[in-house]
């Protein structure tokens, strides 16, 4: 039989963390949560205070040393990913923090399982377009990017998720908070994009973060300690048309309507038309359109290991359509 796992786990109050804990059961690892200061309803035991960002996770010697020796496997999820801030903020978090994981992880002879993001494919030497300076995701996707060749360079066993948009629970749509997908998705359905820059043909990648959470916590139990992993549907997932039906369909269940705005070209769009919408809208329509851009700069399809995720992992098979209304459906009841 094998040996009961030790598990730490960083940013447990963040959105993965949280799922990692909800869908791990009793049979599954011992999971140290960690987070900085956020509390985590679902942890099993009390959370450490660590501050990925300070040296030895602002431990002392002795508790550094002991935690260690406890540890034989870090799953690191802890990492800045609100866009659009100035490469020098992620800085701290995405690569020193990770580089002092990598430490860690030496010391206590422990595989790291990374959270990444499958946004990095726009990173790649052969995209088919370059990645523009001024797109809202940059910083962060690069941040995510020098992190993965700093464990690589590292040499310690490890494995790297690369998740793309994560909604809710595949069953019931709970996420402990909203993201990026729910606060666009709010916006649309309240009727307030005049049009939707988009690239045609190119797919909206959105996945259930317990797909996630399963495939890790599979990993773990395996003993894996090598393997990339492009968490996203790739080819099955849907695209834009049917993404907006999906929304006008969650709208219709609340007892209104929803006239879908028209999907403009985001190559050929006007930068006048974009700059005299109000500054919000502007705001809204900006990162729509840097989005899109991200999926186009990876040739409008991402990468997807999902056929491996079920296959090895047992990961299950969900209809991506189905979990974003479930997604939707929450949030409203649940976020506000």
């Amino acid at each position: 039989m094998t040996a009961r796992r030790t598990v730490l786990l960083t940013g447990a109050s963040g959105v993965v963390g949280r799922s990692i804990l909800r869908e791990s059961g009793p049979s599954g690892p011992r999971i140290i949560p960690a987070a900085h200061s956020s509390p985590v309803p679902e942890a099993q035991e009390p959370p450490l205070a660590l501050d990925m960002t300070a040296d030895r996770f602002g431990l002392d010697a002795d508790g550094y040393a002991a935690l260690a020796a406890e540890v034989d496997v870090v799953i690191h999820s802890a990492g800045l990913t609100e866009w659009g801030l100035p490469a020098e903020r992620y800085e701290p978090i995405n690569i020193e923090g990770t580089r002092r994981v990598a430490e860690f992880a030496e010391r206590a002879g422990a595989t790291v399982h990374f959270m990444s993001t499958a946004f990095v494919a726009a990173l790649a030497p052969d995209a088919p377009v370059p990645l523009s300076e001024g797109n809202v995701c940059v910083n962060y996707i690069r941040s995510k990017h020098r992190a993965e060749h700093l464990l690589r360079d590292s040499g310690l066993p490890h494995t790297v998720f690369r998740p793309t948009n994560l909604i809710g629970d595949s069953r019931t749509g709970w996420t402990s908070r909203g993201q990026i997908v729910q606060l666009m998705s709010d916006w649309l359905a309240r009727g307030r994009a005049p049009f939707i820059p988009v690239h045609p043909g190119i797919r909206m990648d959105f996945v259930p973060q317990d797909l996630l959470s399963q495939a890790v916590l599979r990993a773990i139990e395996l003993g894996d300690d090598e393997g990339e992993f492009w968490v996203t549907y790739g080819e099955e997932a849907m695209d834009t048309e049917t993404c907006l039906e999906v929304l006008a369909k969650h709208v219709a269940g609340r007892g209104r309507s929803l006239t879908l705005p028209p999907l403009v070209d985001a190559d050929t769009l006007d930068p006048d038309v974009l700059a005299r919408t109000p500054p919000m809208t502007r705001s809204y329509l900006s990162v729509l359109r840097d989005v899109s851009e991200v999926t186009r700069c990876s040739g409008g399809v991402l990468p997807t290991s999902m056929p491996e995720l079920r296959e090895r992992y047992g990961v299950a098979r969900v209809d991506d359509t189905a979990a974003y209304l479930a997604g939707l459906e929450y949030a409203a009841e649940h976020l506000g």
